[in-house]
């Protein structure tokens, strides 16, 4: 290959290079315009759906503070827990503990 073929191959790569870029950039560019649009949109929709469940949530409130009022105050009733038992086991069995009855030490 003679130089001027090298060249003209250098200067069509070069502008290839050129083009790509601008191309991308371009893209890249209205990619991100469209993605900006598309998320300003969703967040209106997002916004609008969210002050519908509140006005929703504050007359579900309303209603429920206008029955307490009306209703009479809950009875509270209190059970105490059942007793806990605990039983410890002696290593002295009845009759081997030098004739105390009933197993009783008094080494609690």
């Amino acid at each position: 290959m003679n130089r001027f073929h090298i060249a003209v191959v250098a200067l069509l790569l070069a502008a290839a290079a050129v083009f790509g870029t601008v191309a991308a950039t371009r893209t890249a560019g209205l990619g991100a315009a469209a993605h900006q649009t598309s998320t300003t949109n969703q967040y209106a929709a997002r916004v609008k759906q969210l002050n519908a469940f509140e006005a929703q949530l504050r007359r579900k409130l309303a209603a429920s503070t206008h029955l307490r009022q009306a209703a009479t105050p809950a009875k509270v009733v209190y059970h105490r827990p059942p007793p806990v038992v605990v039983v410890r086991h002696s290593a002295n069995h009845e009759g081997e503990d030098g004739g105390h009855e009933g197993g009783e030490h008094g080494d609690d």
